[in-house]
């Protein structure tokens, strides 16, 4: 489980950045359903992130993926002098001769572990893990560079043995995980098979998920979620079919390259001129609505994290929804069942007053300098202070919590009233 994660000059965040799924201690409402208690680890299900275009919100996701290319990109030993490091600070401010930070922690199987990292274009110049357990808190590991050479720590002499397996631009951690180090394989499982990020294939046909619909237990609960929501979906047929792409890295470009997809078509009632049902219809993925293929995949994501405890990054949540399907998915998020986490972002303004605690609202504000600012809903000190009757969205329209979009209304009234055509236009 997603603990805490902090970024610092990377992409549009310049200053350290904490998110965290840490539940407010003091916070009472909706403890037994929006929350998890892992010994004396209380973690909310649901994160949701709200703020303007361009503020910054998909860019805290980005930001874990490039961690996670980080630590993937030592792949082959034999290779690792042409790895480049995934450096992308932030560009507006001078910093881009200064290190990347990450940090993230960790809970994975009633161990805490805590991993940081900086680096900057050329090489890693720190790197340490921690692991906490009831009765002990132990660094695995510390790796400093110090100008001219990395100084080492390591509580097993096996780990300190494969310091020499570690290059400049390579997480020892990742080394640690090629050697099947117990703590540095439970991390990378973490990474590879318990995030998700519900639009990262650029094909969704040659998604896993979906190539799931091929069995009928999973189609099953599917359907369920699709008919709950009311889509008009009486059923699914998925196939495995062959798509060809020409070899561009090959040597033999002549000879295309087979992919395995899977095509769907969505089966439609259809009826008469009096509006009696006659039989049913089938319409492919393709042609139907962008909402309609959105809802399938993440119905197939839901099903297939039943009861794995998976961390899942929604980005643009209301894109193609209406308000009450987003309402609907959120008390999935919250429900009792759910031993999943789901972090968010939204435009969606009246979601801020679903059923939410202020430690599960966060906010993006974007500075004058163009700095993305994130903050949660449960550090306004006077929160607490004020009726909880008071409708979160109108709170923040009001700008109560910044990260709302500004309009340049001289600019505006300038624009609307004194344009009158392209240049040479007559």
């Amino acid at each position: 489980m997603l603990v805490d994660f902090r970024v610092k000059n990377c992409l549009s965040y310049k200053d350290e950045t904490l998110f965290s799924m840490v539940a407010g201690s003091r916070i009472r409402k909706l403890k037994d359903t929006h929350t998890m208690k892992f010994d004396s680890l209380r973690l909310v299900k649901s994160a949701f992130i709200f703020g303007p275009n361009g503020s910054g919100k998909s860019n805290l996701f980005t930001a874990i993926k490039i961690l996670r290319s980080l630590l993937f990109n030592f792949e082959n030993l034999n290779n690792v002098k042409q790895l480049r490091l995934p450096y992308q600070p932030f560009k507006l401010g001078g910093q881009q001769e200064k290190p990347t930070e990450f940090m993230i922690s960790l809970f994975l199987d009633g161990v805490l572990y805590d991993y940081e990292v900086q680096y900057n274009a050329s090489q890693v110049l720190y790197e340490g893990l921690t692991k906490t357990t009831k009765s002990l808190r132990e660094q695995l590991f510390n790796r400093q560079w110090d100008g001219t050479e990395y100084l080492y720590e390591t509580a097993e002499s096996t780990a300190f043995e494969l310091t020499k397996y570690t290059r400049n631009n390579t997480a020892f951690l990742s080394v640690l995980n090629v050697f099947n180090d117990p703590d540095a394989t439970k991390i990378f499982d973490w990474f590879l098979h318990k995030i998700l990020f519900l639009d990262e294939a650029n094909r969704l046909s040659s998604h896993p998920l979906i190539r799931k619909l091929e069995e009928e237990s999973f189609k099953k609960e599917v359907m369920k979620l699709l008919k709950i929501a009311d889509f008009s979906i009486q059923d699914v047929t998925a196939r495995r079919v062959e798509r060809r792409e020409k070899n561009t890295i090959g040597y033999d470009f002549d000879t295309p390259e087979v992919i395995q997809e899977v095509d769907i078509d969505l089966h439609y009632l259809s009826f008469d001129e009096a509006g009696t049902p006659i039989g049913t219809e089938m319409i492919n993925w393709t042609m139907d609505s962008k909402g309609t293929v959105r809802m399938l995949h993440l119905a197939c994501v839901i099903v297939d994290a039943y009861n794995k405890g998976k961390t899942i990054f929604i980005d643009e949540f209301d894109t193609a929804f209406h308000v009450s399907i987003c309402e609907f998915l959120m008390a999935i998020m919250n429900s009792k069942r759910n031993v999943n986490q789901f972090v968010v972002t939204s435009h969606e303004i009246d979601l801020l007053d679903q059923p939410l605690r202020s430690d599960q609202i966060w906010f993006v504000n974007k500075s004058f300098k163009n700095e993305s600012e994130l903050y949660s809903l449960f550090d306004f000190a006077d929160l607490q202070k004020k009726r909880g009757d008071i409708s979160y969205a109108k709170r923040y329209l009001k700008g109560e919590f910044g990260a709302t979009p500004v309009i340049n209304e001289y600019l505006s009234e300038q624009y609307l009233t004194s344009f009158s055509g392209y240049p040479n236009s007559h």
